[in-house]
């Protein structure tokens, strides 16, 4: 049965004051609202899968600790963005560089074969770009962040993020951007549905 559409959906600052309030149980919506464009951020950091969805997990249990300092100056989009760039950039500090070997785009059983292959080809593109120049263009050219937002993501200038952003679309073609990007760091329902679910049971046990 489709929701209701005159029933409106609560704003994500409504969320945040909800569960600040007391409703855990209203932090599910946040986290699926936005588990797809933090995994995206985590994930092209990370390269892989399962080191993005730990951080992503990791970061989810950040922001619900940091939740009664959201004081809505920045979008929660943005502010959840930033917390979970952070999440991955702590993995990364700790782990060895990972062999361009080790890099791929893991198939999904219903992802059909031409996405799958337009996928590892833009997934090596980006896979050939230094890590600063990567994560800028997919927080820009993926998740849609302004200047502004990358760069405070980042804890990079306004101009730092314009020139990486330029060499990192330099090295991609526009055109193979613009048709495949939506097909990288692909997060389905069920893929969602568990994260969402670790990230509840690891929250509702918060004391």
């Amino acid at each position: 049965m489709s929701a209701d559409p005159q029933v409106r959906e609560p704003t994500d600052g409504e969320l945040v004051a909800r569960v600040v309030a007391g409703a855990r149980g209203e932090f599910e919506q946040l986290v699926r609202r936005h588990n797809q464009r933090l995994f995206r951020a985590t994930r092209a950091i990370l390269r892989t899968d399962v080191d993005a969805e730990d951080a992503l997990q990791q970061a989810w249990l950040d922001i619900f600790r940091a939740l009664d300092g959201f004081r809505g100056d920045a979008a929660f989009a943005t502010w959840a963005t930033r917390i979970a760039v952070n999440a991955a950039l702590r993995i990364v500090r700790k782990r060895p560089v990972l062999a361009e070997a080790e890099v791929g785009l893991a198939d999904g059983p219903n992802v059909e074969l031409e996405n799958r292959e337009l996928g590892r080809v833009l997934e090596g593109c980006l896979a050939q770009l230094p890590q600063g120049n990567r994560e800028v263009m997919v927080l820009r050219d993926v998740l849609e962040l302004d200047t502004a937002e990358t760069a405070a993501c980042l804890g990079l200038t306004e101009e730092a993020v314009r020139v990486r952003l330029h060499r990192a679309r330099g090295a991609v073609a526009a055109a193979l951007a613009e048709l495949t990007l939506d097909t990288v760091y692909q997060f389905d329902g069920a893929r969602c549905a568990r994260i969402t679910a670790a990230v509840m049971a690891q929250v509702n046990a918060a004391s």
